[in-house]
C-alpha cells in the first residue's frame, strides 16, 4: 500500500515534469529562433558561471530540507516542522545576500579574464535576483516534496514556464538593441521575473497548508538543532554540485580553446558548442525528468524508512529506481538512434545534428542510471562518500576533455566520450558504496 502511494506520487510528479521539461525544451527552442546557435554557445559560456553560484546557494538544500520535513511529517512534530522551514529560510536568504555581493564583486574579472568578454558582465549581475528569490522558492519546494504534496507547487511551476514566453517578448520588444548589454541577458531578467510569481504563490500556498498547531518560541536551541542537520546534509550536496558546476564552466573554456587549436574559429566553436550543449544535450535531458522526478520522491522516502528500521522496504525502493533508470534510458537511446535525423529537423529545422543525437542516445542509460545512483547515496546518508566519487569523476572528466577535444577527428565528439568514460568509473564507485551499506545493513 505504501509502495503503490509512492508510486502514484512518482507519475504525478513525472507527468507534471514532462509538461515543465516540454515547456522548457519548447522556450529553448524559442531561444535558438532568437539568438541562433552562436547565441546559444555564448549562453553556454554564461550559464555554467550561473549555475555555479546558484549551486553555492541552493543546491542541497531542496533534498536536506525534504528529508527533515519527511521525518517531522513522520514523527508528527508539526510546530518543529514550521519553525525548521522559517529558520531554513532566513538561512538560506541570508546566505544568498552573501553570495550576491560575491557576485557583484567578482562579475567583471569572470567576464574579462574567465570568459574573455567583458560586455557579459551584465549578463552575470542579471543572475542576483534570480539567486535570491530561489534561496526562498526552494527551500518551500523541498519541504512539499517531503511532505508529498506535489500537485499545488507542480502547477505554480508550471505557471512559472508558461510566463516565461510573454516576459521574454515583452523583454526583446522593449529592450533588445535599446541597451548597451549582450542580449542574452535578457534571459535571466526573464527566468527571475517568472521565480518572483513561483515564490509568491508558494508562500501563500504554505502558510494554507500548515497544520493548525500552537507555535512554539523560537530558542537559540531550535536554530541549532535546525542548521546542524540542514548543513551536515546540504554542504557534500552541494559542494558536489558546486564542483560539477565549476567542472561545467572550465570545460567551456577548454572545449572552445581545444578546438581553435585544431584549426576552428571562435565563432565556429561557439557554434559547435551551442549545437551539442544548447540543443542536443536539452534533448537528452527531456527523458531524464521521469528518471529526476523517480528520485525526488524516493529520497526523502528512503531517508525514513531506513531511519524507522524500515530496511528491506527501502532497499525494494532502492532497487526499483535503478531499474526505472535503466528502462528509461534504454527506451531513450534506442528513439534517439533510429529518430535522430528526424528528431534534428523537427525540433531545430537542421539536418546536421544526427550524429551528435546518436551518441548521446548511447550515452543515456549510462547516465541515466548513474544519476540515479547519486541520489540513492544520499537518501541512505552517504553524502560524504557522493562527494568524494563525484570529484574523482569531474578531475577525470577535466583530463579526457583535455586529450579527446583536441582530437581533429572527434571535435565537439569528444566531449560525449568524455563524459562517457568518467559516468562509467563514477558509476562502478557509486555502485561498490551502495552494495558496502547493503551489507552492512545484512550483518547487522
Amino acid at each position: 500500500m505504501f509502495l503503490g502511494k509512492v508510486k502514484q506520487n512518482i507519475i504525478v510528479l513525472a507527468i507534471s515534469n514532462l509538461i515543465i521539461g516540454l515547456i522548457e525544451f519548447i522556450f529553448n527552442m524559442y531561444l535558438s529562433r532568437i539568438f541562433g546557435a552562436e547565441g546559444l554557445g555564448l549562453l553556454s559560456l554564461v550559464s555554467p558561471i550561473n549555475c555555479l553560484f546558484l549551486s553555492f546557494m541552493t543546491e542541497g538544500l531542496v533534498v536536506t530540507i525534504s528529508k527533515i520535513s519527511a521525518k517531522h511529517q513522520h514523527f508528527r512534530n508539526y510546530a518543529e516542522m514550521d519553525i525548521s522551514i522559517k529558520i531554513s529560510t532566513a538561512f538560506s536568504f541570508l546566505w544568498s545576500l552573501f553570495l550576491v555581493g560575491v557576485v557583484f564583486l567578482t562579475a567583471k574579472p569572470i567576464a574579462t579574464w574567465f570568459l574573455g568578454d567583458s560586455s557579459l558582465t551584465y549578463t552575470i549581475l542579471a543572475t542576483c535576483p534570480l539567486m535570491i528569490l530561489m534561496s526562498i522558492s526552494n527551500i518551500v519546494k523541498g519541504h512539499f516534496l517531503g511532505l508529498a504534496k506535489i500537485k499545488v507547487p507542480s502547477a505554480i511551476n508550471i505557471s512559472e514556464k508558461i510566463l516565461r514566453f510573454p516576459i521574454l517578448y515583452c523583454l526583446i520588444k522593449f529592450c533588445l538593441n535599446k541597451t548597451s548589454f549582450p542580449p542574452v541577458t535578457l534571459i535571466y531578467l526573464c527566468y527571475a521575473i517568472g521565480e518572483m510569481q513561483s515564490v509568491l504563490f508558494l508562500m501563500i500556498y504554505y502558510k494554507k497548508t500548515k497544520p493548525k498547531v500552537p507555535p512554539l518560541k523560537m530558542k537559540s536551541a531550535y536554530i541549532g538543532s535546525t542548521l546542524k542537520p540542514l548543513i551536515k546534509g546540504a554542504a557534500p550536496i552541494c559542494l558536489t554540485q558546486c564542483l560539477m558546476e565549476f567542472v561545467n564552466a572550465f570545460s567551456s573554456v577548454i572545449v572552445k580553446s581545444r578546438l581553435c587549436s585544431i584549426g576552428y574559429t571562435a565563432a565556429e566553436a561557439l557554434t559547435l558548442m551551442g549545437k551539442y550543449k544548447g540543443m542536443v544535450f536539452p534533448l537528452m535531458n527531456y527523458p531524464m525528468i521521469l528518471v529526476a522526478s523517480t528520485c525526488s520522491i524516493v529520497v526523502p522516502k528512503i531517508s525514513t524508512m531506513m531511519a524507522t528500521g524500515k530496511s528491506y522496504q527501502g532497499n525494494r525502493l532502492i532497487h526499483r529506481s535503478l531499474l526505472t533508470a535503466l528502462t528509461i534510458g534504454l527506451v531513450t537511446g534506442i528513439v534517439f538512434w533510429f529518430l535522430a535525423d528526424e528528431m534534428g529537423m523537427f525540433f531545430y529545422k537542421r539536418s546536421d545534428l544526427t550524429w551528435m543525437i546518436r551518441f548521446a542516445g548511447l550515452c543515456a542509460p549510462l547516465l541515466y542510471v548513474t544519476g540515479t545512483t547519486t541520489s540513492l547515496m544520499i537518501s541512505i546518508g552517504q553524502e560524504a562518500q557522493s562527494f568524494r566519487n563525484s570529484l574523482f569523476q569531474q578531475l577525470l572528466l577535466l583530463i579526457c576533455l583535455i586529450i579527446f577535444t583536441g582530437i581533429p577527428s572527434l571535435n565537439i565528439y569528444g566531449y560525449i566520450v568524455a563524459i562517457a568514460i568518467s559516468n562509467v568509473v563514477l558509476l562502478i564507485r557509486n555502485m561498490h558504496s551502495l552494495n558496502l551499506h547493503r551489507s552492512a545493513q545484512i550483518s547487522s
